[in-house]
């Protein structure tokens, strides 16, 4: 039987759901933490971007700094920053 890829990360990986509200989640994997969210659109997408740990921190203590976040990831994928 053959392993996927999948399965190779999630042996050597252990995500941990740290933080979960109002469909934001901070999750955290080997020191690396990442905002998890769905776009909300007609055909919704669950999206993951890096963030440090400071992020992470300001979102859990109030966590419409996630829209903050978020913005400036789309900002910059789009070239606007």
């Amino acid at each position: 039987m053959k392993t996927t890829w999948l399965e190779v990360v999630f042996i050597i990986c252990i995500i941990m759901i740290i933080f979960e509200e109002s469909g934001i989640k901070i999750l955290e994997a080997d020191g690396t933490y990442y905002l998890g969210y769905e776009d909300g659109a007609h055909m919704s997408r669950y999206w993951e971007i890096e963030i440090s740990k400071e992020d992470a921190d300001k979102v859990m203590q109030d966590v419409k700094y996630a829209i903050k976040l978020v913005l400036d990831y789309q900002n910059k994928q789009w070239g606007l920053v």
